[in-house]
């Protein structure tokens, strides 16, 4: 089917920067600076953007006319204080989820507090504190002007959700009632127009395994819950509602409750006229990213993300959706190559907030006209940076010694592709997380420096289902790492890597296993640089006092002891093999350790153990701490002081330094490492 749609591109000025001579190095602090914007949200009018930006530790939210791009409203509130969530209550209010972050890897922070608070400046307030009880907002209700739709989970009930009207003037809450009765309830959802269509319930065991899904469904205006039965071919098939069609007549969900084993998630629709569910898309290689919506919201296809974006369209569509498909078309049209998303549009669908970000685009905003088809720019999250002179971000495949195939990437600098100094970057997590393709601040640096970086998705990784995932549990300092060695061999196979030239690097897990490879493979790496990472993997098991193992709630400590149980291991004798601090006079590697010493995911004293215990071997290594930082550098100048010390370090071991030493004493690679060290 062919499309044809002329897509004029109307770009501001506003935020133009002279390019840097092509000669000149870029300044690291252009790799690492803060974002000018984080997500953008469009009115339900189409006047007005709200947008989250970083400044100093916190995370701000501005309010800005589209027409002239002129700011007309702020929120801040205060050091570590992070704008985690906003929403649209009306035209003229914005609803935000407000939370303490203390580390760039801290993920989504802690939420203490929801305020609200009017475009003109006025009637700012807290409307509910987050120390008694947590809220998720289901539908902000735009056409009401006073209420929003939320679930709360109040601590002193045992976090049972409850559905209620919260007023955003004065915080005060209304029952919702007519809500499926079980004692397992753990989520809803609502329909477009704010209706409560669809609630599971999940009755958790002894560990992760052990776990009871249901799920409940009901049509527009009746007052009956009816369970959907999945008859799933897994014992607990994983089910996430994605949304409601733009009529409300059908609901989309992810699940893989139809295949056994080695399952990836499809996108299903169930259609609430004929009671039927269907699949209408599964990929081969990866779960869906989520729907594909048209500029008028209509669901018109599914996206996946791994090598590159994807997009698949339905074929069924809903009547009045070929518009949105051509529409969409004609935006991607304007953007080859990048990742393009409508984030958000006005309630009439003439205005769309368009995301598009790349391997070398940090990320921009657009507001898209569907009435003028017309896109015209609104904010780059980095315009300083010289996307020009950033380099691709190449997919890999990788097979691991036990035939499992593994994905990934290559980051490699311009001027030479093969006998690089090479860097293996391992993600955090471990399992969930993975690395995607798009912008990386610290391949790109590295790369500007003659450095190549591997980043490769170990089993336990995310975005190829929870069984993939579940093939790394129990396997810390195993399979995982093993997964790192392999593809760190298949560079070195390809010609990519110089072997004498090869540095593991990591954070959060990732510090964890940059310190197990250079002890697992001792003659693999010439240097590890840990970040923020465990190296006391029994303490950590016991409960070490970081944010996840000190709930003092009986569900926390009950999901914590699940977790540890399931994916991690159950007593110290079998985690001191695969314990860093236990086993340190294995290693031969230069070592570079770095940690913030306010971190809450991963308390400081894990670096602390591990320097006792190099000091009592009389290893050598280089230390950072940053007192005030947490999991993770967030302050601008402490990450271009790491990032300007690690290139140092690696300068010295595996960079021209390093090479300088090997010409100088080209004996063996042991001999040229400790030249290299001396």
């Amino acid at each position: 089917m062919k499309f044809r749609f002329q897509l004029f591109v109307v770009l501001s000025i506003a935020l133009a920067v002279l390019p840097a001579f092509a000669d000149d190095p870029i300044p690291a602090r252009e790799f690492f600076e803060r974002s000018l914007v984080k997500d953008v949200e469009i009115s339900p009018d189409g006047e007005h953007a709200a947008l989250t930006f970083e400044e100093g530790t916190e995370v701000r939210l501005a309010v800005m006319n589209i027409d002239d791009q002129e700011v007309v409203q702020g929120f801040e509130f205060g050091d570590n204080m992070h704008v985690l969530g906003f929403w649209w209550a009306s035209n003229e209010r914005i609803v935000m989820a407000v939370g303490e972050v203390t580390g760039s890897l801290d993920g989504s922070g802690r939420v203490s507090g929801w305020y609200a608070g009017s475009i003109d400046g006025s009637r700012r307030v807290q409307i509910f504190d987050g120390s008694n009880a947590l809220y998720t907002m289901l539908n902000p209700l735009p056409d009401d002007e006073r209420h929003v739709l939320i679930m709360r989970r109040f601590f002193a009930d045992g976090g049972m959700p409850k559905v209620q009207m919260l007023d955003v003037f004065n915080g005060d809450l209304d029952y919702v009632g007519n809500q499926p009765v079980d004692d397992d309830l753990a989520g809803f959802l609502a329909d477009n127009d704010g209706e409560l269509r669809a609630a599971f319930a999940l009755k958790q065991g002894d560990s992760l395994d052990d776990r009871e899904l249901r799920l409940y469904l009901r049509d527009t205006g009746e007052e009956e819950w009816d369970e959907f039965n999945l008859d799933s071919a897994r014992p607990a098939p994983n089910v996430n509602f994605l949304g409601f069609s733009k009529d409300n007549t059908k609901a989309y969900m992810y699940s893989d409750h139809d295949i056994a084993e080695d399952a990836l998630g499809g996108v299903f629709e169930y259609d609430f006229r004929t009671e039927e569910s269907k699949l209408l898309f599964r990929d081969e290689h990866v779960d869906p990213a989520g729907l594909l919506r048209g500029p008028g919201g209509e669901v018109i296809g599914a996206v996946t993300r791994q090598a590159q974006v994807e997009y698949f369209l339905f074929d069924d569509l809903q009547e009045g959706a070929e518009q949105s498909v051509r529409q969409f078309q004609g935006v991607l049209g304007a953007f080859p190559g990048q990742d393009v998303s409508i984030t958000s549009r006005s309630e009439d669908g003439t205005k769309n907030i368009v995301y598009v970000r790349s391997d070398r685009n940090p990320g921009e905003y657009f507001v898209f006209d569907t009435r003028e088809n017309q896109l015209q720019f609104l904010i780059a999250a980095m315009p300083n940076l010289p996307k020009d002179r950033l380099v691709p971000m190449e997919p890999i495949v990788v097979t691991a010694r036990d035939g499992l195939e593994l994905h990934g990437f290559i980051t490699r600098p311009a001027e030479q592709k093969q006998n690089l100094p090479l860097i293996v970057n391992v993600h955090g997590g471990p399992f969930g997380p993975w690395d995607d393709w798009g912008y990386d601040m610290e391949a790109q640096f590295f790369a500007h420096h003659g450095y190549a970086t591997l980043q490769i998705n170990f089993r336990g990784s995310g975005n190829r289902g929870e069984d993939f995932q579940r093939k790394g549990w129990r396997e810390w300092g195993g399979k995982m790492q093993d997964d790192v060695t392999d593809a760190t061999r298949w560079a070195v196979e390809q010609g990519i890597a110089d072997p004498d030239r090869i540095c593991i690097y990591g954070g959060s897990y990732g510090g964890y296993a940059t310190l197990m490879g250079v002890i697992k493979e001792p003659d693999l790496y010439q240097c590890g640089i840990g970040y923020v990472g465990v190296y006391d993997l029994p303490w950590f098991r016991s409960g070490d006092g970081n944010d996840f193992s000190s709930g003092i709630r009986r569900e926390q400590r009950q999901r914590f002891e699940a977790f540890m149980s399931s994916a991690v291991g159950e007593t110290a004798d079998e985690l001191i093999p695969v314990s860093p601090v236990h086993n340190v006079e294995k290693i031969k590697a230069d070592l570079f350790i770095v940690h913030g010493g306010s971190d809450q995911r991963v308390v400081v004293d894990h670096a602390y153990r591990l320097r006792d215990e190099l000091d009592k071997i009389g290893k050598d290594y280089k230390w950072m701490i940053k007192e005030e930082e947490g999991h993770g550098f967030f302050d601008v100048d402490n990450r271009v002081d790491m990032y300007t010390a690690m290139l140092d370090f690696l300068d010295q071991h595996i960079g021209k330094e390093a090479e300088t030493a090997q010409v100088s004493k080209p004996e063996d690679a042991a001999r040229s490492r400790l030249a290299a060290r001396d």
